[in-house]
């Protein structure tokens, strides 16, 4: 996925994305709430360069963003 502005990750929802649009796989990593397994969501890339992991818990309709160097 692209973006233009970082910022935005901050205010994205669960609602504001269309999960059937982007690529998900199995994660290691275990959701903080409910502790079912999170998804790793495609990565995402600025208009600068920077990049960004997610993963989402469905089950929680959690989504989490994190800058990658």
């Amino acid at each position: 996925m692209k973006i233009e502005n970082p910022g935005d990750l901050v205010f994205w929802t669960y609602h504001m994305i269309d999960w059937k649009k982007v690529r998900q796989s199995p994660s290691d990593q275990k959701c903080v709430q409910c502790g079912g397994q999170l998804i790793e969501v495609e990565p995402v890339s600025d208009s600068k360069g920077r990049n960004y992991d997610g993963f989402v818990c469905h089950a929680c309709k959690r989504v989490i963003w994190v800058k990658t160097e």
